[in-house]
């Protein structure tokens, strides 16, 4: 029995200035080493690499304890072995699809302005315009564009403001050529536009997007005059669409 009050113990705050904790069963007057009473888990880790971080848990009582990591979206964890657990990013696969606008600024078909062709024809037609189905779901992650014609960009006006906007259909049932199938206002792809600032050179230009496209989306693309008005021309610029899925 202590000679002292509880309350007259000298307070420790580190486990190993303490030998032993005191009690006891029954009748019987009992000691335990500090360590194992409940559980402790010793956590530590290191960078193994660029790529890596190596994570122990050491339990007290040598119990096997179970920690869960589990991987959320693109996110991809692979046993290294030896408890080491690689978390990387899971990158999707990226292709492209190539279109060509044709007889810019005004030229046929204008559902928007100029559309992008997919399935180039050699006089683009006003009974129809070109769209782009999607199969799977996928991000248009980047727009890019070079201007082809052996000619330069001329005569854009000082007040004329050309822009490229992607618009999906809402009514996929519903004709290409038709407005009403699809969203009120396009998404407008920033980075990209002519001014009169092109005159006299060939652009290329390019812009990094983030747009979602669920599987079976129809997109329209379109060169829109969003100020001013461009004189006609049989100039033609190919554009190239960029896409990440992760269907495959």
């Amino acid at each position: 029995m202590a000679n002292i009050k509880f309350s007259q113990f000298e307070l420790k705050t580190d486990q190993a200035d303490v030998d032993y904790l005191v009690g006891y069963t029954a009748l019987e007057n009992v000691q335990i080493e500090p360590e194992k009473v409940g559980v402790r888990y010793d956590l530590t880790g290191e960078q193994v690499d660029t790529d890596d971080y190596k994570i122990e848990l050491t339990d007290s009582n040598s119990v096997v304890d179970i920690v869960k990591l589990e991987a959320g979206d693109n996110i991809v964890l692979t046993d290294m072995g030896t408890n080491t657990v690689k978390i990387d990013t899971k990158r999707g696969s990226v292709y492209t699809v190539t279109g060509t606008f044709q007889n810019m600024f005004g030229g046929r078909p204008d559902l928007f302005g100029d559309t992008l062709e997919f399935g180039i024809s050699s006089a683009p037609a006003v009974s129809h315009s070109s769209v782009l189905v999607i199969p799977v779901a996928a991000k248009l992650i980047g727009i890019s564009y070079k201007w082809t014609s052996s000619v330069a960009v001329t005569a854009i006006p000082a007040d004329a403001l050309y822009e490229i906007q992607v618009r999906a259909m809402t009514n996929t049932s519903g004709a290409t050529t038709d407005a009403a199938s699809y969203a009120a206002a396009g998404t407008i792809i920033g980075g990209l536009n002519l001014t009169s600032n092109d005159n006299g050179n060939f652009p290329f230009k390019s812009a990094v997007t983030n747009i979602n496209f669920p599987a079976g989306s129809i997109i329209n693309v379109s060169g829109v005059e969003a100020a001013g008005a461009i004189p006609t021309s049989n100039s033609e610029m190919e554009v190239v669409l960029t896409f990440e899925t992760t269907t495959f």
